[in-house]
């Protein structure tokens, strides 16, 4: 995820105007190594998600309603899956399913390829990965944009708190990339 200093995670719906080149290169290098990626339905929305550049990795899109635009690139490319309860409405593309209600997130962690797993929000959906306890590391990139930006704020944890370490951070065109690992005893 991206943040200013000061807990602002959107302009308007989308984290993009907060980002630039150098964040860019850095979740491009992120999903340089997942297995495959998830994303809240809202954040594939708000931010026109089409199919990645990587023709082997596939989108997972995360969603209880189901109500998701098809016909879209990400769709239609082969690349994107919804990821839902098993009671949710069908879908005309592959699905993983868990859960009753609300989706089992440590049942769907179990159906993805092995490997890395990158989470590219939003907050609904890490919220939900961290109540699940499902998050082994965070990757965190802080924006050198401050103040007057109205927008959600991750000031609002709605999760239990789990203790994490840091295990890098590095700066690059004002950017400060963090890397946090999950401590489990």
């Amino acid at each position: 995820m991206i943040t200013t200093p000061d807990g602002v995670i959107d302009v308007n719906g989308s984290s993009g105007p907060l980002g630039g080149p150098a964040d860019q290169a850095r979740l491009l290098a992120l999903r340089k190594e997942a297995a495959m990626v998830l994303v809240g339905a809202g954040t594939v929305r708000a931010e026109g998600y089409g199919p990645p550049s990587r023709k082997d990795l596939k989108i997972g899109v995360v969603t209880r309603s189901c109500q998701l635009d098809f016909s879209s690139a990400l769709f239609s490319s082969g690349a994107g899956i919804v990821v839902c309860a098993l009671d949710s409405p069908e879908v005309p593309v592959p699905s993983i399913r868990a859960g009753r209600g609300d989706i089992d997130f440590a049942r769907i962690i179990e159906q993805l390829p092995t490997g890395l797993i990158h989470v590219e929000g939003g907050p609904v959906l890490n919220a939900a990965l961290l109540d699940a306890d499902m998050v082994d590391a965070i990757n965190l990139t802080i924006t050198p944009i401050v103040g007057g930006v109205p927008g959600m704020s991750i000031a609002h944890p709605t999760h239990q708190f789990r203790d994490f370490t840091l295990e890098s951070a590095t700066t690059h065109d004002n950017f400060v990339f963090t890397r946090y690992v999950r401590n489990r005893k």
